[in-house]
């Protein structure tokens, strides 16, 4: 049979327009071996473009988590809090090409109320990162010459009126050297808030597989942002009555197909 020679392999094809009928093709085991061989690579080839658009993701502000702290502390009416992210993120380019990662992001705190102020102490607010681990809160201000590690003013908020400021973690702060000054000054943003290849490489499995589940869609990843807020009213004490109200940051993978140069970021 010319199926069990071992010299010959067979391909059906069914594609003959002339005579309307199924044909057999005999390829020698060389040529067979190239055609697998050429499959295969090809095969790897579009496995690798596909994986190289599989780094995105999204972050958001769990609003039902935050809805639940402000109940549990009669602050629904009072206070409103929202953030402001891209639409989505990315988690594997290089260090030095890191425009779409998450690097800081804005807020705006609502004071609700008509008889009380608002005092935010970014000195006591802190920011999470993916090993659970917690980061002072810096407010960023354009322009901002300041000690890294001299205390932050608060920022007041009016009654009926918003703060809308931009935030991100400490410890991915640095001064920028600049060539015209011997002195660097400015302060700027050098590395994003997520350290994912910490996650992925962390000794802990639960750690890894928290990674692996988040990168196959499975689970979503979560970091918290813990804000100290004073509210000075007619009966408040002097520095104002103090309170903490923790907000979840909820990342989910998205899809290879949302990485593609066509869908807009």
């Amino acid at each position: 049979m010319m199926l069990l020679d071992p010299t010959l392999w067979m391909i059906y094809l069914v594609c003959c327009e002339d005579e309307k009928q199924a044909k057999w093709i005999l390829l020698e085991l060389p040529d067979a071996i190239l055609l697998t061989t050429y499959l295969v690579l090809i095969g790897v080839a579009l496995f690798k473009i596909a994986n190289s658009f599989n780094d995105e993701y999204t972050v958001k502000l769990d609003e039902d988590y935050l809805k639940t702290q402000l109940e549990n502390q009669q602050l629904q009416d009072i206070i409103g809090i929202s953030c402001n992210f891209d639409k989505r993120y990315e988690m594997n380019k290089k260090e030095k090409d890191n425009i779409d990662k998450f690097k800081q992001f804005s807020i705006d705190i609502e004071n609700k109320s008509s008889t009380h102020s608002i005092y935010v102490d970014w000195d006591y607010c802190a920011l999470t990162n993916l090993m659970g681990r917690s980061r002072r809160v810096t407010r960023l201000v354009p322009g901002s010459t300041l000690d890294l590690f001299q205390i932050q003013p608060f920022s007041s908020i009016a009654p009926k009126t918003t703060l809308k400021e931009t935030i991100t973690a400490e410890d991915v702060l640095k001064r920028n050297e600049s060539k015209d000054s011997p002195v660097a000054l400015k302060i700027e943003v050098d590395k994003p808030l997520l350290d994912f290849n910490a996650l992925k490489t962390s000794k802990k499995a639960a750690e890894k597989r928290r990674f692996v589940r988040f990168v196959e869609q499975v689970d979503s990843l979560e970091i918290f942002l813990d804000l100290a807020l004073r509210f000075i009213g007619p009966t408040s004490l002097i520095d104002g009555d103090r309170t903490q109200i923790r907000c979840r940051l909820e990342l989910k993978k998205l899809p290879w197909k949302a990485g593609l140069p066509w869908n807009p970021k």
